[in-house]
């Protein structure tokens, strides 16, 4: 039965996507709310827009003509027209001047080739709810729900207490995506609420992991101890590079680690997820330099070596989700 519950339309906080029918999240057909804002900056994030805390524009090139509509509309003079450059084969091209820009939106709505957009906007947990309430019905034909990802969003801890607080109250299933790296404190807070935790797990080697994310991981491993004691439902997900954390060294050790853990006198599941680049082009988008981008794919072989090695250690493993 999914109830009304209390307003709480004060409550915000800062989202940049809203994905329906997502069936990679979590169980059943889900909406994933994806959070602005994240600790960690991995070299393969494919979702750069969600790093930053405030809101960022993105710039699409390609669909660009050059008509300088958004240089004219800019309040704060943070677009330019330039004379092209040789690697564009452009007579002119637009650049924006990003330490000026506020992401207003202006430009936004005046494009007339949408080339450009903001990726951040700050809602309340009323109308995210609102929103959630629309796709009720596949959730309950499904067995899906709601996950909250970014980003981190345990970066807005008090955003999403209000929202896991206000699905249970509804009856929705709710998923967490968390990389680890936040304080217990409020990690632990949503353990009443969370039905499902997705923990992301990089590497155990402390300096492989400051060198992929830019912060050790101390933390992360301490926290997923804890959490192991606290929450019956943790799936962790361990995304695969080939010849950055593909070594046996770091498979090893994560299966040693996990099969130390137990939820429910069970072990652990944990989940490889095969490399991509799809996010790529956004790097582009934001005015950054994606560093990796000679990594290529896992082949199915390698994938399956690693699954095969975790379950050896005693895991529930899967592949993908």
């Amino acid at each position: 039965m999914h109830s009304v519950v209390r307003s709480s339309d004060r409550v915000t906080g800062t989202i940049f996507d809203i994905k329906k029918y997502s069936v990679h999240d979590g169980p059943g057909i889900r909406t994933t709310v994806f959070f602005k804002g994240c600790p960690l900056k991995c070299v393969w994030c494919h979702n750069p827009e969600g790093q930053r805390m405030s809101a960022e524009m993105m710039f699409s090139s390609d669909r660009c003509t050059t008509c300088g509509t958004c240089v004219s509309v800019c309040p704060n003079q943070a677009i330019a027209l330039e004379v092209g450059s040789p690697d564009t084969r452009r007579a002119y091209e637009i650049r924006t001047l990003r330490e000026t820009c506020t992401a207003c939106g202006e430009c936004v709505e005046a494009c007339p080739s949408r080339a450009r957009e903001v990726a951040g906007r700050v809602v309340t947990s009323d109308e995210l709810i609102h929103e959630i309430m629309k796709d009720v019905v596949f959730y309950d034909s499904s067995g899906g729900g709601v996950t909250f990802s970014g980003g981190e969003p345990l970066l807005q801890p008090g955003f999403l207490l209000a929202l896991l607080r206000e699905c249970k109250e509804r009856e929705i299933h709710t998923a967490v995506d968390t990389c680890g790296f936040v304080e217990w404190e409020a990690l632990s807070s949503i353990v009443p609420y969370a039905d499902l935790i997705l923990y992301d797990l990089k590497g155990m080697d402390a300096g492989m992991h400051l060198e992929l994310t830019g912060s050790g991981n101390d933390a992360i491993l301490e926290n997923l101890t804890r959490l192991s004691k606290t929450h019956s439902n943790v799936t962790v997900r361990f995304p695969l590079l080939p010849g950055i954390n593909d070594n046996q060294e770091n498979i090893v050790s994560m299966g040693k680690f996990l099969s130390s853990l137990r939820w429910e006198g069970k072990s652990p599941r944990i989940d490889v997820l095969p490399y991509h680049n799809t996010g790529i082009g956004k790097y582009e988008r934001l005015g950054r330099v994606y560093s990796i981008p000679d990594i290529p794919r896992p082949t199915d072989e390698m994938v399956h070596a690693v699954w095969e090695r975790l379950r050896k250690l005693g895991l529930e493993t899967g592949i993908g989700g």
